[in-house]
């Protein structure tokens, strides 16, 4: 399988966005695909790509100072912080970059899913059909004074411990209850390849994403999705085992008038856990 990959830098900035191109080439549809915090397009989408890509040329890249998109000097990772907004304008940029006028598709995960979601109402133009899996529809509420919201504890225990004692904890949060841990015994590779990126990611480039998942609402996205009469072109997934993001799921379905599926005995990574049947759902919608 060909590829390409590289370095899209942001403008008037010194972030650099690592990406892949797998199987470039003018005649097939693009997929981009948008990875969950602290993870990276190594090891997050390997079903996704085994099932997709004699079909699709598929873009892979890794957000602001995850995976192999470096760090840089000066950046205020635990003030500021990153955006939504940078977020999404990143991928405009990068589909600039490499010559890309419009996405067949962009299928995101997590945080990659919200992105997904202000990318379609803020660049309709830019990208057809959205797949968003585990995004919850806003941030958490904000926590009362002198206390700190549960993605903020994980950062200050990453901070102290770091991001290799946090991993296992993650891992519990991705695959819970008895069908998560049948998961992972049965994958053993996968666990593996799972916990490395987890231990992996600089704890700079969680801190940064944090913030934008502390400060966000996709109300207001998903009602201009269902205004322009573009629900029908976005698909979501969501674990029953995930919580507030399962329940917030249905909710975010009916602002945006989407299609929706739900798995039972899976939590937040949809796309790996229940691989085959996300997979075959995203084939069918994507024809």
């Amino acid at each position: 399988m060909s590829s390409e990959e590289g370095f899209c830098p942001i403008p008037g900035t010194e972030i650099k966005l690592a990406y892949k191109v797998l199987s470039p080439t003018s005649s097939r549809p693009v997929v981009m695909l948008s990875n969950s915090l602290s993870s990276s397009y190594d090891y997050l989408w390997t079903e996704f790509i085994d099932h997709f890509r004699d079909k699709y040329t598929i873009v892979l890249y890794d957000q602001r100072f995850h995976g192999k998109s470096p760090l840089v000097d000066g950046f205020d990772y635990f003030g500021k912080g990153n955006s939504y907004q940078d977020f999404t304008n990143d991928v405009i940029v990068l589909l600039d970059h490499l010559g890309i006028a419009s996405l067949h598709a962009f299928v995101g995960l997590s945080m990659g899913a919200t992105t997904a979601l202000f990318l379609k109402a803020k660049y309709p133009t830019r990208v057809g059909y959205i797949v968003a899996a585990s995004s919850a529809l806003r941030s958490p509420p904000r926590p009362a004074p002198g206390q700190v919201d549960a993605f903020g504890e994980r950062l200050d225990f990453a901070r102290a411990n770091g991001m290799k004692a946090l991993a296992p904890k993650t891992m519990e949060r991705w695959f819970p209850g008895e069908s998560g841990a049948s998961f992972l015994k049965a994958h053993p590779e996968r666990e593996a390849q799972l916990l490395q990126m987890l231990e992996t990611t600089p704890v700079e480039g969680m801190g940064a994403a944090i913030r934008a998942i502390q400060d966000y609402d996709l109300t207001p996205a998903l009602e201009d999705i269902n205004t322009r009469g573009h629900g029908r072109q976005v698909l979501l997934f969501a674990g029953l085992l995930d919580g507030p993001v399962m329940r917030e799921t249905m909710v975010m379905k009916v602002i945006g008038g989407t299609n929706l599926e739900m798995y039972g005995d899976c939590g937040h990574m949809v796309n790996i856990q229940q691989s085959a049947n996300f997979n075959e759902r995203v084939a069918d919608f994507l024809d």
